[in-house]
């Protein structure tokens, strides 16, 4: 088992949640999803922000969230509701595990868990498993305490082998079993709006930044801290390459609002240096903004999912982003979705999985062999390949 530099997912394997047929897809450091719209990339994505709203949420609100079972679960032609699975492999520098859940539907839009597996492996030590079939333990529990009791007890509505390690963790001697619970629960997933960074912001939670960024001031004004000025004068050097004469970024407070704004140089030397709001800024700066502080955020979000992350942005500052992007990736882990053949341009081959709709079903793989053969040969960039023909699937894929 080689040693990973932060603890990762390697691989996903979704069935029947809504384009999502029976697909396994192979997860790297910084992994980018490339596809026409409607082809599946969010619903990709929307798998793993499902297990984290089901951890923080509950199963209820999780599927609610997503107008219920019927609009997850994949559309069934013989009238046989599909059962929804989820399986994930995952590792750590002491560690590898597996984790998945089967969701079966009931009459009149019920659903209950049918099946949840855990199992982690450590270097050293013993490995744990835990299962649960039709709301039987499959094997009694090695270590209990207090807190599982009512765990123990559960009528099996909700998802609970992620919930037990953490409630185990004082009872097993291997700290990585804390892992998994803390790795799933802290992915974070931007779609970051300009209007939300426009209007003075009333004092929130300074972590993590909202996923549409309705509290970048706060994260701004805490990450602005002593113990964070190196990562701030990265956004404020980041962003200074593609918004000319940037120098600084203040929040300031006005009675119980922030009120975000950038400083820029003085045109003639001895003038004052002009101060502009957010309200004042374009769409492109804002967005830039939202994305850079999602990726310098303290502590990094364990994965970062950002959706189409060049929209708004122009084409020339892509070449800043996708730096900090592949910065990012070196701290935690880091998804993109994207068409753009500006933005793949700047990546190598191996992060790209191409996603593509045939007949209503998303597949998705590695681009095929021909073209990351002349994307490593240097015959053509990515992003030349992308817009003469389009990337392929690997043909073990569709």
């Amino acid at each position: 088992m080689s040693k990973m530099p932060f603890p990762m997912i390697t691989q996903i394997h979704v069935k029947n949640y809504r384009s999502l047929a029976d697909v396994t897809i192979d997860i790297e450091p910084l992994t980018i999803f490339v596809g026409t719209n409607g082809s599946g990339k969010s619903n990709a994505v929307d798998v793993l922000r499902f297990l984290r709203d089901i951890l923080l949420r509950g199963l209820d609100a999780a599927i609610m969230d997503r107008h219920g079972m019927s609009a997850i679960r994949r559309w069934s032609p013989k009238g046989k509701p599909y059962d929804i699975h989820i399986g994930l492999s995952f590792v750590g520098d002491d560690f590898q595990g597996k984790y998945s859940f089967t969701l079966g539907s009931e009459s009149r839009g019920e659903y209950r868990v049918k099946s949840e597996l855990l199992s982690i492996k450590p270097i050293k030590g013993e490995s744990i498993q835990y299962e649960i079939k039709n709301g039987e333990w499959i094997k009694p529990l090695k270590y209990k305490t207090q807190n599982t009791k009512s765990l123990l007890n559960d009528d099996q509505s909700d998802l609970q082998l992620l919930k037990l390690v953490r409630l185990l963790e004082p009872s097993v001697s291997s700290r990585m079993v804390s892992n998994p619970y803390r790795f799933f629960s802290n992915m974070g997933f931007y779609t970051i709006f300009p209007n939300n960074l426009r209007e003075p912001q009333k004092s929130a939670n300074p972590y993590p930044l909202d996923e549409g960024g309705q509290n970048i001031a706060s994260v701004l004004r805490n990450i602005k801290s002593k113990k964070s000025k190196n990562i701030f004068n990265s956004i404020i050097e980041s962003l200074s390459k593609v918004i000319p004469g940037l120098e600084d970024i203040f929040v300031t407070q006005i009675g119980g609002y922030y009120v975000t704004r950038l400083l820029y140089k003085a045109k003639v030397e001895g003038d004052r240096r002009p101060t502009f709001e957010l309200s004042q800024e374009s769409d492109g700066t804002l967005r830039m903004l939202g994305i850079l502080t999602a990726l310098y955020q303290l502590p990094p979000r364990t994965l970062m999912a950002i959706e189409e992350p060049e929209l708004t942005i122009h084409p020339g500052a892509l070449g800043v982003l996708c730096d900090v992007i592949n910065e990012a990736s070196m701290r935690s882990q880091v998804i993109i979705t994207t068409h753009s053949p500006d933005l793949v341009a700047q990546f190598p081959a191996n992060v790209f999985r191409v996603v593509e709709k045939i007949e209503g079903i998303t597949h998705i793989g590695c681009i095929s062999e021909d073209q990351r053969r002349a994307i490593n040969e240097k015959l053509f960039s990515p992003g030349d390949l992308m817009r003469i023909e389009g990337f392929r699937l690997e043909e073990s894929a569709t």
